[in-house]
Protein backbone atom coordinates (compact mmCIF):
# COMPACT_ATOMS: atom_id res chain seq x y z
CA UNK A 1 0.00 0.00 0.00
CA UNK A 2 1.04 3.59 -1.26
CA UNK A 3 2.22 5.19 2.27
CA UNK A 4 -0.08 8.70 2.92
CA UNK A 5 2.24 12.14 3.32
CA UNK A 6 -0.36 13.49 6.25
CA UNK A 7 1.63 16.89 5.87
CA UNK A 8 -0.36 20.25 4.84
CA UNK A 9 0.33 21.00 0.93
CA UNK A 10 3.11 23.64 0.76
CA UNK A 11 0.90 25.61 -1.72
CA UNK A 12 -2.39 25.20 0.54
CA UNK A 13 -4.56 28.26 1.37
CA UNK A 14 -6.30 28.57 4.70
CA UNK A 15 -9.38 31.12 5.34
CA UNK A 16 -11.15 31.74 8.63
CA UNK A 17 -14.42 33.46 8.06
CA UNK A 18 -17.24 34.72 10.85
CA UNK A 19 -20.50 34.50 8.91
CA UNK A 20 -24.29 35.21 9.28
CA UNK A 21 -25.90 37.46 11.69
CA UNK A 22 -24.43 35.18 14.27
CA UNK A 23 -21.20 35.19 13.22
CA UNK A 24 -20.39 31.75 13.17
CA UNK A 25 -16.77 30.42 12.93
CA UNK A 26 -15.62 28.37 9.68
CA UNK A 27 -12.12 27.44 8.30
CA UNK A 28 -11.73 26.81 5.01
CA UNK A 29 -8.53 24.87 3.60
CA UNK A 30 -8.09 24.61 -0.05
CA UNK A 31 -5.21 21.93 -1.09
CA UNK A 32 -5.21 20.81 2.46
CA UNK A 33 -3.21 17.59 2.45
CA UNK A 34 -0.25 16.41 0.51
CA UNK A 35 -1.21 12.95 0.37
CA UNK A 36 -5.16 13.53 -0.31
CA UNK A 37 -4.76 11.48 -3.61
CA UNK A 38 -3.07 8.33 -1.57
CA UNK A 39 -5.93 8.73 1.11
CA UNK A 40 -9.07 8.20 -1.47
CA UNK A 41 -7.07 5.46 -2.55
CA UNK A 42 -7.16 3.72 0.68
CA UNK A 43 -11.62 4.39 0.73
CA UNK A 44 -11.22 3.06 -3.18
CA UNK A 45 -9.54 -0.14 -2.03
CA UNK A 46 -11.33 -1.04 0.84
CA UNK A 47 -13.85 -3.57 1.15
CA UNK A 48 -15.85 -2.01 4.84
CA UNK A 49 -18.38 0.54 3.26
CA UNK A 50 -21.25 -0.02 5.52
CA UNK A 51 -24.67 1.94 6.09
CA UNK A 52 -24.21 4.42 8.64
CA UNK A 53 -25.45 4.02 12.48
CA UNK A 54 -26.08 7.42 12.58
CA UNK A 55 -28.28 9.87 10.64
CA UNK A 56 -26.05 10.17 7.80
CA UNK A 57 -27.70 9.05 4.60
CA UNK A 58 -25.15 7.17 3.41
CA UNK A 59 -22.31 4.72 3.77
CA UNK A 60 -19.38 4.99 5.78
CA UNK A 61 -15.98 3.51 6.73
CA UNK A 62 -12.99 4.26 9.12
CA UNK A 63 -10.36 6.35 8.39
CA UNK A 64 -6.27 5.71 9.23
CA UNK A 65 -5.84 6.67 13.01
CA UNK A 66 -2.95 8.83 11.23
CA UNK A 67 -5.35 11.29 9.50
CA UNK A 68 -7.28 12.29 12.50
CA UNK A 69 -3.54 13.15 13.89
CA UNK A 70 -2.97 14.76 10.91
CA UNK A 71 -5.71 17.13 11.57
CA UNK A 72 -5.01 17.93 14.75
CA UNK A 73 -1.39 18.74 14.11
CA UNK A 74 -1.97 21.09 10.91
CA UNK A 75 -5.44 22.67 11.61
CA UNK A 76 -4.37 22.82 15.78
CA UNK A 77 -2.81 26.65 15.58
CA UNK A 78 -6.78 27.65 14.45
CA UNK A 79 -8.70 25.18 16.57
CA UNK A 80 -6.83 26.91 19.28
CA UNK A 81 -6.51 30.41 18.19
CA UNK A 82 -9.78 31.39 15.77
CA UNK A 83 -11.57 28.40 17.51
CA UNK A 84 -10.67 29.14 21.10
CA UNK A 85 -10.53 25.27 21.90
CA UNK A 86 -7.45 23.82 23.59
CA UNK A 87 -6.41 21.03 21.56
CA UNK A 88 -5.25 19.22 24.78
CA UNK A 89 -8.52 18.91 25.93
CA UNK A 90 -9.68 16.43 23.16
CA UNK A 91 -12.39 14.13 24.61
CA UNK A 92 -13.10 12.16 21.99
CA UNK A 93 -13.09 12.12 17.77
CA UNK A 94 -14.66 10.20 15.53
CA UNK A 95 -14.04 10.04 11.80
CA UNK A 96 -15.06 8.26 8.67
CA UNK A 97 -15.10 8.14 4.98
CA UNK A 98 -18.50 9.20 3.61
CA UNK A 99 -20.64 8.41 0.48
CA UNK A 100 -23.91 10.08 0.12
CA UNK A 101 -26.30 6.79 -1.39
CA UNK A 102 -29.46 7.45 0.19
CA UNK A 103 -32.39 8.72 -2.31
CA UNK A 104 -34.60 11.76 -1.93
CA UNK A 105 -37.68 9.72 -1.21
CA UNK A 106 -36.17 7.68 1.53
CA UNK A 107 -34.74 10.68 3.98
CA UNK A 108 -36.27 11.12 7.38
CA UNK A 109 -37.45 14.61 8.03
CA UNK A 110 -33.95 15.51 9.91
CA UNK A 111 -31.60 14.59 6.88
CA UNK A 112 -33.96 16.82 4.77
CA UNK A 113 -33.27 20.35 6.55
CA UNK A 114 -30.22 22.03 8.14
CA UNK A 115 -29.15 19.96 10.93
CA UNK A 116 -26.39 20.34 13.76
CA UNK A 117 -24.34 17.71 15.12
CA UNK A 118 -24.18 18.62 18.95
CA UNK A 119 -25.67 21.37 21.23
CA UNK A 120 -22.24 22.04 23.00
CA UNK A 121 -19.78 24.69 21.62
CA UNK A 122 -17.04 23.06 22.52
CA UNK A 123 -17.84 20.42 19.05
CA UNK A 124 -16.00 20.85 15.94
CA UNK A 125 -17.11 19.27 12.84
CA UNK A 126 -14.75 18.76 10.14
CA UNK A 127 -15.62 17.86 6.50
CA UNK A 128 -13.17 17.29 3.86
CA UNK A 129 -13.97 16.59 0.35
CA UNK A 130 -12.19 13.97 -1.92
CA UNK A 131 -14.33 13.98 -5.14
CA UNK A 132 -14.52 17.68 -6.93
CA UNK A 133 -19.00 17.95 -7.51
CA UNK A 134 -19.42 21.54 -9.18
CA UNK A 135 -22.54 23.26 -7.73
CA UNK A 136 -22.66 20.58 -4.66
CA UNK A 137 -20.88 20.63 -1.00
CA UNK A 138 -21.89 22.22 1.90
CA UNK A 139 -23.93 25.06 3.16
CA UNK A 140 -25.16 27.30 6.54
CA UNK A 141 -28.61 27.99 7.13
CA UNK A 142 -30.51 30.53 9.44
CA UNK A 143 -33.94 28.86 10.77
CA UNK A 144 -36.26 32.03 9.31
CA UNK A 145 -38.73 31.43 12.78
CA UNK A 146 -36.47 31.92 15.12
CA UNK A 147 -33.58 33.83 13.54
CA UNK A 148 -31.14 31.15 15.05
CA UNK A 149 -28.10 30.05 12.92
CA UNK A 150 -26.87 27.72 15.98
CA UNK A 151 -28.22 25.40 18.39
CA UNK A 152 -26.78 25.27 21.69
CA UNK A 153 -28.20 23.52 24.95
CA UNK A 154 -30.24 26.74 25.46
CA UNK A 155 -31.67 27.08 22.15
CA UNK A 156 -32.60 23.25 21.83
CA UNK A 157 -36.11 23.12 23.06
CA UNK A 158 -37.35 26.02 21.07
CA UNK A 159 -35.77 25.24 18.04
CA UNK A 160 -37.13 21.49 18.36
CA UNK A 161 -40.61 22.44 18.99
CA UNK A 162 -40.44 25.08 15.97
CA UNK A 163 -39.86 21.80 13.77
CA UNK A 164 -42.33 19.92 15.16
CA UNK A 165 -45.12 22.32 14.91
CA UNK A 166 -43.86 22.83 10.94
CA UNK A 167 -43.28 19.31 10.28
CA UNK A 168 -46.21 16.96 12.47
CA UNK A 169 -46.60 14.27 10.05
CA UNK A 170 -45.05 12.68 7.05
CA UNK A 171 -47.00 14.31 4.78
CA UNK A 172 -45.54 18.11 5.77
CA UNK A 173 -41.95 16.93 5.29
CA UNK A 174 -40.24 18.92 2.82
CA UNK A 175 -39.01 16.96 -0.45
CA UNK A 176 -36.04 15.88 -0.84
CA UNK A 177 -32.13 17.22 0.34
CA UNK A 178 -32.66 20.76 0.93
CA UNK A 179 -30.17 22.58 -1.85
CA UNK A 180 -31.01 26.21 -1.36
CA UNK A 181 -33.86 28.91 0.77
CA UNK A 182 -36.81 27.80 1.70
CA UNK A 183 -39.92 28.90 3.74
CA UNK A 184 -38.09 27.77 6.65
CA UNK A 185 -34.51 28.11 5.93
CA UNK A 186 -32.36 30.69 4.56
CA UNK A 187 -29.03 29.95 3.05
CA UNK A 188 -26.28 32.01 4.85
CA UNK A 189 -23.13 30.76 3.13
CA UNK A 190 -22.10 27.63 0.81
CA UNK A 191 -18.61 25.98 -0.39
CA UNK A 192 -18.61 23.64 -3.14
CA UNK A 193 -17.63 20.67 -2.99
CA UNK A 194 -13.73 20.92 -4.66
CA UNK A 195 -11.21 18.07 -3.72
CA UNK A 196 -8.79 18.52 -1.23
CA UNK A 197 -11.23 21.06 0.24
CA UNK A 198 -11.59 21.05 4.24
CA UNK A 199 -14.23 22.66 5.97
CA UNK A 200 -14.13 23.19 9.54
CA UNK A 201 -17.23 24.73 12.26
CA UNK A 202 -18.74 24.21 15.13
CA UNK A 203 -21.45 21.50 15.70
CA UNK A 204 -23.61 23.68 17.17
CA UNK A 205 -24.11 25.54 13.81
CA UNK A 206 -26.92 24.76 11.29
CA UNK A 207 -26.01 23.21 7.62
CA UNK A 208 -26.83 20.67 5.17
CA UNK A 209 -24.76 18.77 2.49
CA UNK A 210 -25.90 20.19 -0.57
CA UNK A 211 -26.71 17.34 -2.88
CA UNK A 212 -27.68 18.13 -6.29
CA UNK A 213 -31.19 17.02 -7.97
CA UNK A 214 -29.22 15.24 -10.99
CA UNK A 215 -26.83 12.95 -8.62
CA UNK A 216 -26.95 9.63 -9.14
CA UNK A 217 -26.09 8.47 -5.49
CA UNK A 218 -23.25 6.50 -6.88
CA UNK A 219 -21.53 4.46 -3.80
CA UNK A 220 -18.53 4.25 -5.83
CA UNK A 221 -15.87 5.71 -3.92
CA UNK A 222 -13.69 6.41 -6.98
CA UNK A 223 -16.45 8.56 -8.88
CA UNK A 224 -19.32 9.15 -6.00
CA UNK A 225 -19.36 12.09 -3.65
CA UNK A 226 -16.32 11.18 -1.47
CA UNK A 227 -15.62 13.06 1.92
CA UNK A 228 -14.21 12.51 5.12
CA UNK A 229 -16.13 13.36 8.08
CA UNK A 230 -15.16 14.40 11.18
CA UNK A 231 -16.40 15.64 14.88
CA UNK A 232 -13.94 16.52 17.56
CA UNK A 233 -15.63 17.20 21.08
CA UNK A 234 -13.51 19.10 24.02
CA UNK A 235 -13.92 19.06 27.65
Amino acid sequence: MESIAYELCKDSSIKSFRVGNEQQDVLVVDNFLEGAESLKQVAVNGSNFSCSDSFYPGVRMPVPQAYIIAIVKNLGYFIENFFHLEVRKIKSVTSRFSIVTTPPHELELRQRIPHFDAPSRKGLAVVHYLQSFPSMGTALYRHKPTGFEYVDESRYLDYVNSINQRYPTEGDYPEGYINGPTDQFEEVISFDAVFNRLLMYRGTSLHSGKIGKDYSFDPNPATGRLTVTSFFEFN
